[in-house]
């Protein structure tokens, strides 16, 4: 006979994830089990709060062979092993208007030049027309459209030894050339909103954006898009997505969300939540999950991944073989918390204060050049350290 456990599931908005940890570690009320992104992970693991043990027993009961080894970097642990069970990711790059570009004879948006160049293009603010959506707000959607940016520069938050570097020259270089690119964006501090929304109404050509829009630009083409039909009819046959950004060097980036387990003298509920975990990444489970955000949320495991019943979803099957190459990306993505093969977990310090994105609005919203952001920047993050 098998132990029953009683799950309780708690759902906590993404930019209110430091608060709340930060609160329910000084109240000593945190879950036994956590699902969260990297940096989280990884600053609860410097903290010392999570069960390193728990954590690998889970890897090794689900193979460490059929986990996608860039997943696995993601969550380790410098002593060894890891901080966290990974349990989906995704993707980030600019989804555009493939047909818009082919029309003005515009090269994709892979590089900083074709960037700048179609956005400068598309710009015509007297229409209510956009050049591009990026992340101008103090949240984690500007870190994440920036931080791409800064890896196509070798731009870097730590240097290899973790000394702070975030006013290198790279890094004041990347920031001047993001705050330009700002200067096409619609008006005002923009999150993942509004460039949801901009581009499905086709009022900008460009967008950054995670592998979860997918369903939205999805339901465009099934019979889900309501009473109206959809705003721009095939949306997903002309859409086309540039994961890949390259400077002066390529970057991919996105995002390993994983399961881990915070430190408890109850080893009866951290059984179940190990329980749990595996019963979350095994077979149709897994599946059933992945399901509810189709694309956005793809398998860390190379079987599932591969699974005829994985890829049998109606709105995977809409964007055809660009599901598969969407994908693709989720083994070789950069972060900020990874310089030459070693992982800083501090960086979670940094991140939980929003403080790049801080940066990105001292320039956009208050004029500020870009050797001031970064210099600004800089000291924060040495204090968020501290």
């Amino acid at each position: 006979q098998q132990d029953q456990y009683q799950i309780e599931l708690v759902t906590v908005q993404e930019n209110d994830i430091p608060t709340k940890l930060a609160s329910g570690m000084a109240a000593g009320r945190l879950p036994q089990m956590i699902e969260v992104g990297a940096e989280n992970i990884l600053n609860l693991g410097a903290e010392g709060m999570l069960d390193s043990e728990a954590v690998n027993d889970v890897v090794n009961r689900i193979g460490e062979e059929d986990i996608y080894d860039g997943a696995l970097k993601m969550l380790s642990n410098p002593a060894g092993g890891h901080f966290g069970v990974p349990f989906h990711g995704w993707v980030q790059g600019i989804w555009y208007r493939e047909d818009l570009f082919e029309e003005r004879g515009l090269e994709p948006p892979t590089t900083w030049e074709s960037i700048m160049t179609a956005a400068k293009e598309f710009y015509k603010p007297e229409e209510q027309q956009y050049g591009i959506v990026i992340g101008t707000n103090k949240d984690a959607y500007a870190r994440q459209t920036f931080t791409q940016y800064a890896l196509s520069n070798n731009a870097r938050i730590f240097d290899e030894e973790g000394n702070l570097v975030f006013n290198s020259p790279e890094m004041v270089e990347t920031l001047k050339f993001y705050a330009e690119l700002a200067e096409t964006t619609p008006p005002g501090p923009n999150g993942w909103r509004d460039a949801r929304d901009l581009y499905l109404a086709g009022r900008v050509p460009m967008m950054m954006y995670s592998t979860y829009i997918m369903d939205d630009i999805g339901l465009q083409a099934t019979d889900y898009a309501g009473e109206q039909g959809a705003i721009i009819e095939n949306l997903v046959d002309k859409t086309n997505f540039a994961n890949t950004m390259k400077h002066k060097t390529e970057a991919v980036f996105g995002q390993i969300n994983g399961l881990t387990f915070i430190k408890s003298e109850d080893q009866e509920k951290l059984e179940g939540a190990k329980t749990f975990a595996e019963f979350l990444l095994t077979g149709e489970n897994y599946i059933d999950f992945l399901h509810m955000a189709p694309g956005g949320m793809n398998p860390v495991r190379p079987s599932i991944a591969n699974d005829p019943k994985y890829l049998e979803h109606e709105l995977l099957e809409v964007w055809g073989e660009k599901s598969a190459r969407i994908a693709s990306g989720l083994n070789s993505i950069g972060k900020f918390g990874y310089v030459g093969g070693r992982v800083f977990p501090e960086i979670g310090n940094i991140t939980s204060q929003f403080i790049v994105g801080q940066t990105i609005m001292r320039m956009t919203e208050r004029g500020w050049s870009a050797e001031r952001a970064a210099e600004w920047g800089h000291n924060e993050m040495q204090d968020a350290l501290d």
